[in-house]
């Protein structure tokens, strides 16, 4: 019985240590920017993506662009976030 105990123990350890580990490596938000500029009397999209932990922290970064003027050349950004999951490289 208390061998069985010590299994259990030992393995609910080892899963629990591997998740954290596979926890570390996800990126939970991506932010997309989409940014518009006047090139050769047209107009060009540019898109780029930025990486955050949370989805909280990818939400705060947009309300902060908000506020502030696109990137020159751009005229207009336009910014949202998705919620992203990748799995960890295998080493």
């Amino acid at each position: 019985m208390k061998r069985t105990r010590f299994i259990i123990a030992l393995a609910l350890l080892l899963t629990a240590q591997t998740t954290a580990e596979a926890d570390s490596h996800i990126v939970n938000a991506t932010a997309h920017v989409i940014s518009l500029t006047f090139v050769n009397g047209g107009i060009e999209e540019w898109r780029e993506q930025k990486p955050f932990d949370t989805y909280a922290l990818c939400l705060a970064w947009k309300h902060q662009k908000e506020f502030l003027p696109p990137d020159p050349p751009a005229f207009i950004s336009f910014v949202y976030c998705a919620q992203t999951e990748t799995t960890p490289a295998s080493s």
